[in-house]
């Protein structure tokens, strides 16, 4: 069944009163949460109109004497209890604690025969003219250049290294060096030469 919407609905005034009772009783209620609301404050209102002192402080309670130690036969001084007690104090200072006397510590830097040897490799190219190109190129930035050719199952390798580095810190320039020139590096460790 189609309907036009486009026509007006028809007046409130055609409406029965009851209808319009209930859109009226409906205007009226408050949501709940108001009647909690209104609830919490007239409870606190009330609290504060009957109380007028809400935090009174406690009563304070008479201190209660210890219970009196069974007493030795003979009965000490009041003043040697007392020093007995405080006794520690009197002793700490007469304890003293001697220790040897240790020589500073001195580190010993490691000999440049026993740090090892780093390597980068830098190409792996299947053309020996390939890794004569990029060889040509690092050795006019200044590096050490060494090729190797390998023979494998899938053909010749020649591998194009820079190094050997002793010096940690010229082999982290190197890398640095190698990554700007977008170049990826592969660190070897040698073996120690005996």
């Amino acid at each position: 069944m189609s309907r036009d919407f486009a026509q007006k609905s028809p007046k409130r005034g055609g409406a029965s009163p009851r209808q319009e009772e209930e859109v009226v009783t409906q205007r009226r209620e408050l949501p709940a949460w108001s009647w909690l609301i209104f609830g919490v404050v007239l409870g606190f209102g009330l609290s504060e109109w009957l109380d007028e002192d809400p935090v009174a402080p406690a009563p304070r309670m008479a201190a209660v004497p210890a219970a009196p130690a069974q007493v030795a036969p003979e009965a000490e001084a009041p003043q040697d209890a007392e020093r007995k007690r405080f006794d520690f104090y009197n002793l700490l200072p007469q304890q003293e604690v001697t220790t040897d006397t240790v020589e500073e510590y001195k580190s010993t830097p490691r000999d440049a025969e026993n740090l090892p040897e780093y390597i980068l490799q830098v190409g792996s190219f299947r053309a020996m003219a390939d890794a004569d190109r990029l060889a040509a190129r690092l050795k006019a930035d200044g590096y050490e250049i060494s090729i190797s050719s390998i023979d494998t199952e899938s053909g010749t390798w020649h591998r194009v290294r820079i190094g050997p580095f002793k010096d940690r810190r010229k082999l982290n320039m190197a890398q640095d060096a190698m990554a700007r020139q977008n170049i990826q590096s592969l660190l070897i460790r040698l073996p120690p030469q005996q």
